[in-house]
């Protein structure tokens, strides 16, 4: 009797799904005034890809100009004549001790994003060695930055005590992970175990503390800082400041990575990077490093125009930097 019962209601259920599945979608009318292209929402698929144009500067060693990148009046970007690399806004670059336009708070969460991504690679030597060994380099560079930039701060932010040790610990990581091995994993996994519980609260124990005199060229590597940029910019900030509706939604998002990019363009400026000397490079990061400025600037202030110009900008930059120094 059971048996019967429990069968009759699989086949009543089933004939419910199988009913339902026949059903066509109802879908909401669409209105009279509706633009199908979408041009009423996005100011251009790829804006700076698309409709960026000018003229390079005649001569790269002039440090303080940039080609100038203007709103068009469709919404994207035209070239003119030459312009400061001063951002628009006028904020400046500040001196090499400033690190005051990243703020304690998105420094600490991106320490916390860092440790997300890399928890579950630590804890899977397979995922490690076959290509997490990369992501592990990238940020666990990032993370000595950010450690060093904690250290250069003024004001009290977390983890300022440990600081030092930590930054040492975190370069030395990334250093052994430029290949996928059972004794880069081993540090890999134990440098991870610390910062989630740096993390979540408790206090750290690094085997050596950390060097005052340590440099640049010591605590962080170019190529996985330009990873960072590349996935901050390309893949995020360069779609959210290309529309107003993208804009307005990612606001918060957009200070997050914004920040992070202008401390990159400081620190790969810093004294011990290649090129540090080379006017023509400083240059380009300057220019960077402003235009993020100015998309700070921007998103605190509700100006989605001047963070699509400053956008234009901060492309432009790292496409002059490419073509002249890969």
């Amino acid at each position: 009797m059971r048996t019967s019962r429990f069968l009759a209601l699989t086949l009543t259920i089933a004939a419910i799904a199988t009913a339902s599945a026949q059903q066509p979608e109802r879908r909401a009318k669409l209105p009279d005034n509706y633009d199908s292209t979408g041009a009423s929402f996005v100011f251009s698929r790829d804006v700076f890809g698309e409709l960026l144009s000018g003229p390079r500067p005649a001569s790269l060693s002039q440090k303080a100009t940039a080609p100038a990148m203007v709103a068009s009046g469709g919404g994207g970007m035209s070239g003119g004549g030459g312009m400061s690399a001063a951002p628009a806004g006028g904020a400046s670059t500040g001196g090499s001790g400033d690190w005051s336009f990243i703020t304690a708070e998105v420094i600490q969460d991106e320490v916390k994003a860092l440790n997300l991504e890399l928890a579950p690679i630590a804890m899977n030597i397979r995922e490690f060695k076959g290509g997490g060994y990369a992501v592990c380099r990238r940020n666990f560079t990032e993370l000595a930055m950010l450690f060093e930039i904690i250290n250069k701060k003024s004001e009290d932010v977390r983890w300022k005590e440990s600081s030092l040790a930590a930054r040492d610990a975190f370069w030395k990581t990334a250093d052994v992970c430029k290949v996928g091995t059972d004794q880069s994993f081993a540090s890999v996994k134990d440098r991870a175990l610390i910062l989630d519980d740096m993390v979540r609260g408790s206090t750290p124990k690094f085997n050596e503390d950390g060097n005052p005199d340590a440099t640049w060229e010591t605590i962080a590597d170019r190529p996985p800082l330009m990873q960072r940029l590349e996935a901050g910019f390309d893949k995020k900030l360069k779609q959210w400041v290309a529309s107003e509706a993208e804009f307005r939604s990612n606001k918060a998002e957009i200070l997050h990575e914004a920040q992070i990019i202008a401390a990159i363009g400081k620190s790969m400026k810093q004294e011990g990077f290649d090129y540090a000397d080379d006017d023509d490079y400083v240059g380009f990061c300057d220019q960077m490093h402003n235009a993020a400025l100015d998309i700070i600037k921007a998103a605190e202030s509700g100006d989605a125009n001047l963070a699509r110009e400053a956008g234009g900008r901060l492309n432009a930059s790292c496409s002059d930097c490419h073509g002249n120094y890969r």
